[in-house]
């Protein structure tokens, strides 16, 4: 009997910036992302908004790039994603990850071994204690 872990999704935003610049930012993170071949087999990047849409508004602004991680893709991986794409920017923005049930980390100054640290313990599942 195969048992798979499941899917896990999570929301990267920028924080600290402007709504134009945190855009951009995002923009440039999503196209890093949509470069990197095991991303894109692994996590499937897209654009997207944290705000609910609204009947007959505009689209809303950009503020989060959303991943759906697989098993084979590892805090480590993404970790390390985030640390290269960080060191490609003239002011390392300030990025916030978020899961679906609420949970947040940021990651800031943090090396890329903090950072995997870090998103090693986010990553796992949590656990229900009753």
């Amino acid at each position: 009997m195969r048992r798979e872990r499941a899917l896990m999704q999570v929301h990267i935003g920028v924080a600290e910036m402007t709504c134009g610049a945190g855009e951009a930012e995002l923009r440039s993170f999503h196209g890093w992302l949509q470069a990197d071949r095991q991303v894109i087999r692994s996590a499937a990047p897209k654009l997207g908004t944290s705000e609910k849409p609204v009947p007959g508004a505009q689209g809303q602004m950009i503020d989060i790039v959303s991943l759906v991680l697989s098993s084979s893709f590892s805090a480590a991986s993404l970790a390390g994603t985030i640390a290269a794409w960080r060191a490609t920017r003239p002011h390392q923005p300030v990025l916030t990850v978020r899961r679906p049930d609420g949970t947040t980390i940021t990651i800031s100054n943090s090396s890329p071994g903090e950072t995997a640290r870090l998103l090693e313990q986010f990553t796992q599942e949590p656990e229900h204690h009753q």
